[in-house]
């Protein structure tokens, strides 16, 4: 073990240091030393017997014996007599007439000795003591810097480059001394093309058969400029292409490891180091691609010091990892975390029966591709046309299902696996910008143009756009209306309409992608530092997406396509609130929502679901500070537009924050996801958010990474691993400790690899690899490897519950268990009211820490339900100075406290409401949106909102009469006789009363039906009574001596028929007549001279 620097030897010891037991030592005394002296020998004691004690989850064991038989060697040990030298060397520096310098000597020297005699035999994955650094890389190859120009590696690259040119020049920055030339690349976009690139070539010297673990390493020089402008890198030195993406570089860093300035402008550098491809390397292939959707421009580029290094073949390589549990023997993940011990669910990538490892530690699952609209919509409807009525190529097929294609199979099988409920599905997606159908990505606004532009009217080319038409807007948002409708409701409906069925019965879902990746790769770092509340020019504005909206793209919020296709989900999968709201106001809602047949004349009541999936916008790259603003500013604006909307249904818009978390390990890859995940809990604790996901979970491991860089599944040196199973073991000591905030995690594969090479929480064996335990101990893993706490340095600091997070111009922010003992402005009222009263809301305060002398407070209810009436202080000292009313569904009231307002929990405002007259039987919400408080010296505190759901109950209804009158109504039916004899029933009358018995059943058990609809019931059920008894079959005796009916039906009743015979309901003597029709049907014909004729004894 190498011991050239005894300090940072120690640090990699054992302990994290903010977890550290204090320990009683004798202090030196100040006649011994000056201070700074003193200071650092105290330092060096605490160390020395934290050193000897180890830390909670791993004390050091004492063996007694000479072969170590009385500890376990898997964890840190130390024979008795090798404590001996540490000890003396303590008593020798607590000694009073010891120098300091000598005691510090001393000690220094005896922690080293020490250090080198703790044992581990590495046995345990919680455990291991630094392993080395293993084989160092070494450069085995370079290009000749000889460029010359060749075909693109990917077609979209123009071949011509846009007249784009290249050249090697003078290193040109001020520190040139011993730099070599550089690679000038000057990039020109012609913004006709997806993107902008050049492709280049050099030969390599030498020539090399390059091993396994290689790196290519190369640094950029770029321009501040240069922002946004390019994607990536794209690579060869064998035969396959490696990717570098430029959009990860810091062009906004405020202190650059290195700065430079050249051509006018300040210049950064990256330092690059990416997985060289195996195999015979003569030639190096460069690709620059410029970042799509952007419009004509240039730019300039430096490359310098390319090479491919190798490991050393001199080194001492580490040892690979043996990862010894397989999964079915290791404590099942989703024992550790679920919702029922207060933590969130834990899934993976997969459908179809539940088997295995997924049936072993998780509980929700996910398929990456097959509910994407290229999968599930593959034929467009034949009524889509263009702006000029010409019909859409593949959009041919007549409108309805066929023109859907659904994976059912792989959900109903999820939903039949285990116990009914045991096992949930994650749908991802319904919108995206890849993997659309051809007949639907044609799709252009009618009047927006292509490009950014500095505005929000704009749109931008999803992938695989190759030919375009434009739309208006109502055909844009009818194809996204019955996309949604049709794809949601086959699961979770049983309408034949959408190719669902009864017997098949609903598939639930639990949560569904309704959005995924709409915020742009990289102009988010441009537009947040100019304004941090800004999200709309930062979003791709996918063509057929963006269709939507066009020329009101940037206008009202409730027009914006994101806006629309969330609200779209809303009604695909309504909650009864939703169905109510929907009837409500049919009148009102767009004719594409009405053309297609997906409501019974205004009514949605048949789809309610009473679990709806949860609603979310999912992406990637969010542990990137700039993207992570981006979209909370977007959740916020739409979430809190949608409080007003007429629709509103008790549910955020956006309920969920999908975050992808394909991520790499890296120094701060867990602070800055912990940046973002406060940023949606803040929205959470507000009400504009139900939760967080980590969607699609796996770790690459860079060549950055200790050990070195691999690429799954490539089994992992003892280093590397340790680095994995630390950064799972971060994050899941993030998700922890914003548990109450996180509904699921799903970890991107099963085993052996997730996406593009990453690493997941089981090996290609299926054998818990150091990322299981990480994530299953966070604090027993981090404790455990101490020795790389350099390379993540503070990050597990930063992950304690009382570390606050600065969220910039947001504030500071601390998650707790979903309680918060912030100041916060309550809403109180009763938790039901009678249709047509009036009753009050008392809005207070709590948690409030210094005097109050004003407030300024928001409130929002449904205006469907409620209106508002008026509000005043709780006291006379407390004044209403306005009363703002002019936003509907909003009431903002300003007041102020005389003399100042103190107390934990004080009162503040009672504000009457009204049930709107004829609403009954619904609920509804009353908020706090907002509440501004002024305090004695002018400051200005925002506090926490919160909200209020009222129910309206139902008006009492008197439904005696009706359940008499069904009663005997049932009686007349079941004694009825069908037949044609007197006093029997024609079978049509009889069938046609049983339906007027059912519809007043109906009202008769439904508990919400109003008094008029019991009264109409009522009368309904009594006129078809009458009807009915009519339609019995008259007595054929109907004459006889004086006109009296003898009681035998003879020629003399066959006579009374025939002397009317031809008469109907118009004759003149049709009073007299009527005693003839023996069937009721108001005229006399051969029927009844026949009914007659056979009743004749």
């Amino acid at each position: 073990m190498n011991f050239q620097n005894p300090l940072i030897n120690v640090s990699r010891m054992l302990v994290v240091m903010m977890l550290l037991s204090v320990f009683a030592f004798a202090p030196v005394p100040a006649a011994a030393a000056g201070g700074e002296l003193t200071h650092e020998l105290n330092d060096l004691i605490a160390k020395a017997e934290t050193l000897k004690s180890g830390n909670e989850e791993f004390p050091l064991q004492i063996s007694n014996t000479d072969v170590g038989s009385d500890v376990n060697k898997a964890f840190p040990w130390v024979y008795a007599n090798e404590l001996k030298d540490l000890n003396n060397a303590l008593e020798f520096a607590r000694n009073a007439m010891t120098p300091t310098s000598e005691a510090i000597a001393s000690l220094q020297n005896a922690i080293v000795s020490f250090t080198g005699k703790i044992k581990a035999d590495g046995s345990d994955p919680y455990f291991r003591l630094d392993p080395g650094p293993g084989k160092v890389p070494v450069n085995i190859t370079a290009p000749s810097n000889v460029w010359t120009s060749r075909t693109p590696l990917d077609n979209r690259v123009p071949a011509d480059f846009a007249g784009g040119t290249y050249k090697m020049i003078p290193y040109p920055f001020a520190d040139s001394q011993g730099k070599s030339d550089v690679l000038q690349i000057n990039y020109v976009h012609n913004g006709k093309t997806t993107f902008g690139g050049m492709t280049l070539q050099s030969p390599l010297s030498p020539s090399v058969d390059v091993p396994a673990g290689s790196n290519i390493e190369f640094d950029v020089f770029y321009p501040k400029s240069a922002q946004g402008k390019f994607m990536r890198w794209r690579i060869r030195n064998a035969g396959s292409d490696i990717d570098s993406y430029l959009r990860e570089y810091e062009y906004n860093n405020l202190n650059p490891d290195w700065i430079g300035s050249f051509n006018g402008e300040t210049w950064l550098l990256k330092h690059t180091s990416i997985t060289a491809t195996t195999g015979t390397s003569s030639n190096f292939i460069l690709e620059l691609h410029g970042e799509n959707g952007r419009p004509a421009e240039t730019g300039m580029l430096l490359v310098g010091n390319i090479k491919i290094t190798a490991p050393d073949p001199n080194g001492v390589a580490l040892p690979n990892v043996v990862n010894k549990e397989n999964q079915s023997v290791v404590t099942p993940l989703k024992n550790v975390y679920n919702k029922q011990n207060g933590t969130f669910m834990v899934g993976t990538i997969g459908t179809g029966a539940v088997t295995g490892t997924r049936a072993n530690h998780y509980e929700i699952f996910v398929d990456g591709n097959n509910l994407k609209a290229e999968s599930t919509h593959p034929r467009g409807p034949s009524w889509l046309k263009s702006v000029t009525g010409e019909a859409l190529s593949g959009a041919t097929t007549t409108p309805g299902v066929g023109e859907y294609s659904f994976p059912t199979s792989s959900y109903q099988a999820i939903r039949d696996s285990g116990t009914p409920g045991q096992y949930k599905s994650h749908a991802h997606v319904l919108a995206w910008y890849n993997q659309a159908p051809a007949w639907m990505r044609q799709m252009i606004p009618a009047t927006l143009t292509l490009g950014y532009n500095g505005t929000t009217d704009y749109y931008g080319l999803g992938n695989g756009v190759t030919t375009t038409v434009k739309v208006d807007k109502e055909m844009a948002r009818r194809v996204q209306f019955n996309h949604t409708m049709y794809v949601m409701r086959h699961f979770l409906t049983t309408d034949t309409k959408y190719g669902s069925s009864e017997s098949r019965g609903v598939i639930p879902i639990h949560s569904w992608d309704v959005l995924n990746e709409e915020v742009h790769e990289s102009r988010h770092s441009e537009t947040i530092p100019a304004d941090p509340n800004s999200w709309r020019q930062s979003l791709k504005n996918t063509n057929w997406l963006s269709a939507m909206s066009d020329d009101l793209i940037g206008g009202d919020i409730t027009e914006h396509y994101i806006y629309l296709l969330f609200k779209n989900a809303h009604i695909a999968a309504p909650n009864a609130k939703m169905a109510a709201a929907y009837k409500a106001n049919y009148a009102n809602l767009p004719a594409y929502m009405k053309l297609d047949g997906h409501d019974n004349v205004g009514s949605i009541d048949a789809y309610i679901v009473n679990d709806p999936p949860k609603l979310t916008y999912n992406d990637y790259d969010i542990s990137n500070r700039t993207k992570a603003r981006t979209v909370y500013n977007m959740i916020r604006a739409v979430n809190t537009a949608w409080l007003s909307d007429p629709l509103y249904d008790g549910r955020p818009l956006i309920e969920d924050m999908g975050i992808q978390g394909h991520d790499s390990i890296g120094k701060t890859l867990a602070s800055d996801n912990q940046y973002a995940m406060a940023l949606y809990a803040s929205l959470i604790d507000e009400g504009l958010l139900s939760g967080i996901a980590y969607s699609e979970l796996d770790l690459k491991a860079p060549t950055s990474t200790p050990g070195g860089g691999a690429v799954a599944p490539a089994v992992l040196n003892v280093r590397q691993s340790d680095a994995l199973g630390y950064e799972y073991a971060l994050m899941y000591k993030l998700f922890n400790r914003f548990a109450p905030y996180i509904d699921h995690i799903i970890s991107w594969g099963v085993a052996g690899s997730g996406w593009q090479g990453s690493y997941v929480l089981f090996d290609s064996q299926s054998n818990a690899n150091a990322g299981y335990y990480g994530a299953v101990n966070p604090d027993r893993f981090v404790l455990g490897h101490s020795y790389l706490e350099d390379f993540f340095k503070g990050e597990y600091e930063k992950l304690q519950n009382n570390y606050a997070i600065d969220l910039g111009d947001l504030g500071i922010y601390t998650p707790g268990n979903g309680e918060t003992n912030s100041l916060t402005a309550t809403i109180a009222a009763n938790d039901s009211v009678t249709p047509g009263s009036t009753f009050a809301a008392v809005v207070g305060l709590d948690s409030v820490t210094q005097s109050v002398y004003a407030q300024d407070i928001t409130l929002s209810y449904d205006s469907s339900v409620f209106d508002y009436v008026s509000a005043a202080g709780t006291n006379s000292n407390i004044q209403v100075l306005r009363e703002d009313t002019a936003t509907p569904g909003k009431v903002r009231i300003i007041s102020v406290n005389l003399g100042g307002l103190a107390g934990t929990s004080t009162a503040v405002l009672n504000v009457t409401f009204g049930v709107k007259a004829g609403v009954q039987n619904t609920t509804g919400i009353i908020a706090v949106s907002e509440a501004k408080i002024g305090g004695s010296d002018g400051t200005v505190t925002t506090a926490v909102p919160s909200s209020k759901t009222i129910s309206v109950s139902a008006v009492p209804q008197d439904k005696t009469a009706l359940i008499a009158a069904v009663m005997s109504a049932q009686t007349l039916y079941n004694t009825a006789v069908v037949g044609i004899k007197p006093g029997q029933y024609p079978q049509a009358a009889k069938d046609a009363f049983q339906v007027a018995i059912n519809a007043a059943i109906v009202v008769r058990d439904d508990t919400n039906s109003t008094q008029s609809q019991v009264d109409g019931a009522l009368a309904a059920l009594n006129s078809a009574t009458d009807t009915f008894k009519a339609t019995a079959y008259k007595s054929t005796d109907i004459s006889g001596k004086d006109g009296i009916p003898d009681g035998v039906t003879d020629v003399g009743d066959l006579s009374t028929v025939v002397t009317y015979y031809g008469k109907n309901s118009t004759s003149a003597n049709w009073t007299k007549a009527k005693i003839a029709d023996m069937n009721n049907d108001n005229k006399i014909d051969i029927w009844d001279l026949a009914y007659v004729a056979t009743n004749i004894k």
